[in-house]
């Protein structure tokens, strides 16, 4: 929905909201003290689940709250206001229409940027279901310019630069930056995240415990986003990750016969595009072309909630 942060001002304002009384700030810490008597584990659970699941049917109500909007040259101000704080996703359009990035980042020209210098990658995945949960047995290392050549032969999911990889690659991916420039409206000046593959690669279900800015800038990824709220559908068995794995496997569907009643949000992003990912959303990525993107966590508000995350 193009312009869609203009239409929700414009609305707010049309009914004189402002000088509305703030709510008191959050003090608690991160383990509060639990009460002297509690009720059953399974009874807490479910009456959590029941929450979201009210709360989610309420916004069903209004396309306006539940849709996933696209908006183009989003100030920040409003991002934070009618996304970032809410925890709503978002498309974001033009923010990076002036990086070289978009135009030059062809497979030819990475590899000769980068050269031979050595980079990290997840390799050997085809071969393990468990490849995300695993990522330290599927670290492998190769010069760049071998790695591109060796992922344009088609191999698929089998071998992704990732996120993963970032802090060892820094180095190598340095001469590559002069082509990308700040997101001052959004985020701190920090760098981000490259991920590079060729068409198939995939991430499976999962959430991440901080927001994230997924930035496109080379060919097409699908993204397939699950709200927090439907958490009980997903079979959400280690982690942050869903047995369920790939919500568009017919026979893992099968297998997890509560995904399927699962109410999606399925978006493309071409090369320029930006999504923003909530904490605690969850989200499957297929690359649908050779592909570049960038992922950010530096967002210029505090990013928190993957300190206080329950393990177990």
């Amino acid at each position: 929905m193009a312009g869609g942060n203009d239409k929700l001002d414009a609305a707010l304002k049309a009914i004189g909201l402002g000088g509305l009384d703030t709510p008191r700030p959050y003090t608690g810490g991160p383990r509060a003290a639990a009460p002297a008597a509690q009720l059953p584990e399974a009874t807490v659970a479910a009456r959590r689940d029941w929450i979201m699941q009210v709360q989610e049917r309420q916004r069903s109500l209004s396309m306006n709250a539940s849709a996933l909007m696209r908006c183009r040259d989003l100030p920040g101000q409003a991002f934070l206001d009618h996304f970032y704080a809410p925890g709503r996703p978002v498309v974001i359009e033009g923010a990076i229409a002036d990086w070289p990035a978009l135009t030059r980042w062809t497979p030819d020209y990475l590899a000769k940027t980068v050269g031979t210098a050595e980079i990290e990658y997840q390799g050997g995945r085809n071969e393990a279901a468990d490849f995300e949960l695993a990522k330290d047995r599927h670290k492998r290392r190769m010069a760049f310019d071998a790695f591109m050549a060796m992922i344009a032969a088609g191999l698929g999911n089998d071998a992704y630069i990732t996120a993963y990889n970032s802090a060892t690659n820094a180095a190598a991916f340095a001469p590559l930056m002069t082509d990308v420039s700040p997101i001052s409206e959004y985020l701190t000046p920090e760098p981000g995240m490259l991920w590079v593959g060729p068409e198939g690669t995939f991430t499976p279900l999962h959430f991440d415990l901080t927001n994230n800015l997924l930035i496109q800038i080379a060919g097409r990824k699908h993204v397939r986003m699950v709200p927090p709220s439907q958490t009980r559908l997903l079979y959400n068995h280690r982690h942050v990750f869903s047995a369920v794995h790939d919500l568009d496997d017919p026979a893992n569907l099968a297998a997890h016969p509560l995904a399927k009643q699962v109410a999606s949000y399925d978006v493309t992003l071409s090369p320029g595009d930006m999504l923003y990912i909530p904490i605690g959303w969850w989200h499957q990525v297929r690359s649908l072309d050779f592909s570049v993107m960038m992922t950010c966590t530096n967002f210029r508000w505090p990013n928190l909630g993957h300190e206080e995350f329950p393990e177990g």
